[in-house]
């Protein structure tokens, strides 16, 4: 049977406006209406319960050896058994496996990557108030470390699995050298300063059909206010423990005023190809 491509691969660094557009995909398919709690997409890339659903098994008991291999079979049979486009959220570099040398990703069911791409200088502020750490600390420890990694050990102890994301520029780059499937990518800027253009122009090229009520109407559902709300209502279960509030600022050109002159140098000097490449550096 020949597989099926219904794969939209949401794909980020942290904190770069994922979330945001999968509220708003949640706000398209609810007739304007989004729950934070409930968002109607098909979940992470490395969430372990949805492979277990998927597979009818326990994760804990794959081996490391076959891990990769199964979560690729479930994204597979996910997309072959889905009437309709599957927007997965994935946080992971973009690599070959270091288990079997194969795409981390099924590449057979991939219809194609929307990669929403921020800068880096506010990227850290925004990671540092989501980890519970300094600045400092996710300068080092994240956007600027080779080694970084959500969930860090590599046991299936957790509800994720591990997932490797390298600097912000390792990151954006990976995925930029994607050739098997195409990869749109979207400043948070311009999602921002201009959402209906951003959102729609995204739907557009993964043939996703919504007329432009429909996607104002999303869009306004979708607003940053109205999320935010939503979490000192009733909170957000994405919210890690660390983390005063997932809904923060989502503002752009904060680092302006929160970075200092050491902090800045040391970001740019990890990231400046893609910085440049972005329109990150001369602002």
């Amino acid at each position: 049977m020949e597989n099926k491509k219904n794969i939209v691969w949401l794909a980020s660094y942290p904190k770069s406006g994922n979330t945001w557009f999968r509220s708003f995909i949640s706000a398209l398919r609810n007739k304007g209406e989004v729950d934070i709690n409930a968002i109607s997409t098909e979940g992470i890339f490395s969430q372990k319960r949805g492979l277990e659903e998927c597979l009818d098994l326990d994760a804990d008991e794959i081996p490391v050896s076959k891990m990769d291999q199964f979560k690729r079979i479930s994204f597979v049979h996910q997309s072959n058994t889905s009437a309709k486009k599957c927007f997965v959220k994935i946080h992971d570099l973009y690599s070959m496996s270091k288990i079997d040398h194969q795409p981390i990703v099924p590449e057979e069911s991939t219809l194609a990557a929307i990669y929403f791409v921020r800068n880096p200088l506010d990227v850290t502020i925004s990671m540092a108030n989501h980890n519970g750490q300094t600045l400092d600390e996710t300068i080092a420890k994240v956007v600027c470390n080779e080694h970084a990694n959500l969930v860090r050990s590599e046991k299936h102890a957790q509800d994720q699995f591990q997932q490797y994301l390298g600097t912000w520029n390792m990151h954006v780059e990976s995925w930029k050298k994607v050739t098997a499937f195409p990869v749109i990518f979207i400043r948070y800027e311009d999602m921002k300063k201009n959402p209906q253009d951003s959102f729609s122009q995204a739907l557009k090229q993964i043939e996703y059909e919504a007329t432009e009520e429909e996607i104002q109407l999303a869009l306004e559902a979708s607003q940053f206010e109205k999320l935010k709300n939503q979490e000192v209502e009733f909170g957000f279960r994405e919210k890690p423990k660390a983390c005063k509030s997932f809904f923060n600022k989502g503002e752009v050109g904060q680092w302006k005023e929160q970075l200092n002159q050491v902090q800045i140098n040391k970001i740019r000097q990890f990231n400046e190809p893609m910085m440049r490449e972005f329109g990150y550096w001369e602002e």
